[in-house]
């Protein structure tokens, strides 16, 4: 997939939180875009429709509507679990059409830091 960057919404075949059941998922690349390499591997944190399962501080609620939110183009509830981060290759991504408006991404990658 071309023109990757950071907080795009992808879907990518990932294992659940305990490591089993792989399957395509949505996922928000986390990887800085100066540092996407198409031919590599990069960073996602899943996306789940389970929400409310994983602790606050590890998650961030994403904006929905019915109809596809104008920015992250989800139709339910979901939130990031920023404590389910995957390595995937870069070639395996399927853009969603979506991405987190700032602000969000900002408040994941906070998360994602804090937990590392």
């Amino acid at each position: 997939m071309s023109s990757l960057r950071q907080g795009q919404i992808v879907w990518a075949t990932l294992p659940d939180s305990r490591g089993g059941n792989s399957k395509a998922r949505p996922a928000v690349l986390v990887t800085a875009t100066a540092e996407i390499d198409p031919a590599g591997k990069v960073q996602v944190a899943a996306i789940t429709t389970l929400t409310g399962q994983a602790p606050f501080t590890e998650t961030v609620e994403l904006p929905f509507d019915s109809a596809g939110h104008p920015e992250t183009k989800l139709k339910k509830p979901c939130e990031v679990v920023c404590s389910w981060i995957v390595s995937v290759p870069s070639v395996d991504l399927k853009d969603s059409g979506g991405h987190l408006p700032a602000d969000l991404l900002v408040e994941v990658l906070a998360k994602i830091q804090r937990l590392t």
